[in-house]
């Protein structure tokens, strides 16, 4: 590849990426259906990752198969760690789920961790504003913490049990 086709590729898909973020930053958020048990992640996270690990093996065979100059060395370095973020993201997004049951909540943190905190053992629920947005954050008193977009995920069960019933 020339030069001039690795960087319109790489512009090509930073404007995709803006537009997508875009698009989604005007999409207004609607809560998760009660009927849904596990929730999960939005589907923004996977598509991020997608775009994130085409461009890092788009840029990866355009940087590895030009022949060695000094000037590639963090172009190659950019292109690994753009793979590496994509394929964490994917793995962030396969790990992560929150499951809000009728005498506890159950969640997987993202490296995997499977936690639980029962609603009988809750010590404290705080809700902060995070990005103009309402964030919950509910502690355990063995020490598990769960923090958790209250606009996006289904938490009435967990909100009723610790008594903060506020919208």
């Amino acid at each position: 590849m020339t030069g001039f086709a690795v960087k319109a590729v790489i512009v090509l898909i930073a404007i995709a990426l803006l537009g997508v973020l875009i698009a989604r930053f005007f999409r207004r958020v609607t809560p998760v259906r009660a009927a849904t048990r596990r929730q999960r992640m939005p589907l923004l996270v996977v598509l991020i990752g997608a775009v994130l690990i085409v461009a890092g093996l788009i840029l990866g065979l355009a940087v590895f198969t030009a022949r060695y100059t000094p000037q590639l060395l963090p172009a190659r370095i950019a292109s690994v760690a753009v793979f590496v973020v994509g394929v964490v993201l994917l793995i962030a997004f396969r790990n992560w789920y929150l499951e809000v049951g009728t005498d506890a909540v159950r969640f997987r943190t993202v490296l995997g961790r499977e936690k639980r905190i029962v609603y009988r053992d809750i010590a404290s629920v705080r809700t902060v504003q995070v990005g103009g947005r309402p964030k919950v954050i509910v502690r355990g008193r063995d020490g598990v913490t769960l923090r958790v977009d209250r606009g996006r995920y289904q938490l009435a069960p967990l909100l009723a049990a610790a008594g903060d019933i506020s919208p």
